[in-house]
């Protein structure tokens, strides 16, 4: 255990001591929430609760892509990566640094987003649901954990910010997490049951709205999991022989 407890506090520590990384990763979705999710959300419980359980999932997809995209694509350039790697550990401790420092993040960003919309709207949601919201969010972060992994191993680090932020936001957009599906234009509303931030999406709001889970979702989620974990072991095995080799 001294060997995890070892790779988590040199993955969390650096992280916490960058305010700039983690300030933004944490505060932002409430920040946005505020702006935009506060106002249509003074016109009842139910909107008030669709829209929390949006922007929780645009807060949890956020912690895969910068998370396991930039965190991973910035140490793949650091003096600690290559000496790691000469270690006997292995990859999976450098991994589970990884897992548990996304969810200290995701706790926070999750924390103050709630908190939020505790204090400043009519959000009616029982524990029951909170706990099933945070459930789905837990397993929904997982596809895009898996594609913030093959982006992490795939790209320098100088354009892992601007390459994640360029799925993060438009694919947000395109779920229907910041706008209603029914209020998307026309073309982005044909392709947005196709895309991963719709899936999990339809899930969280099924959370709230004490529904069934649709299984289309789940699929999806499936399908984008298996898809981006391949490609993600794919370019770590690559980046592996071509540093060790």
């Amino acid at each position: 255990m001294s060997l995890y407890r070892s790779y988590i506090l040199s993955v969390m520590v650096p992280l916490l001591r960058t305010p700039a990384y983690w300030v933004p990763l944490v505060v932002f979705p409430s920040l946005l929430y505020s702006f935009f999710g506060l106002p249509p959300s003074q016109q009842g419980s139910e909107i008030a609760n669709i829209l929390l359980a949006s922007w929780s999932a645009f807060a949890v997809i956020g912690i895969g892509f910068f998370q396991f995209g930039v965190s991973i694509s910035q140490a793949r350039e650091s003096k600690w990566e290559d000496y790691a790697r000469t270690l006997p550990a292995g990859a999976a401790p450098r991994f589970v640094a990884q897992v548990v420092t996304a969810i200290l993040f995701l706790a926070l960003a999750l924390a103050l987003l709630w908190t939020v919309a505790a204090l400043a709207a009519p959000v009616s949601l029982r524990l029951e649901q909170y706990l099933r919201l945070l459930w789905v969010l837990l397993l929904g972060v997982i596809p895009f954990v898996m594609i913030g992994a093959a982006l992490g191993y795939s790209i320098p680090a100088r354009g892992a910010v601007p390459i994640a932020n360029l799925l993060y936001l438009p694919l947000s957009y395109f779920g229907g997490l910041w706008l209603p599906p029914q209020m998307l234009p026309d073309i982005v509303a044909r392709i947005s049951p196709y895309t991963p931030t719709r899936q999990l999406g339809e899930l969280a709001w099924a959370a709230v709205l004490d529904s069934p889970m649709p299984l289309a979702s789940i699929q999806g989620l499936a399908a984008y999991t298996a898809g981006a974990a391949v490609i993600a072991l794919t370019m770590w095995r690559r980046d592996e022989t071509i540093k060790t080799g």
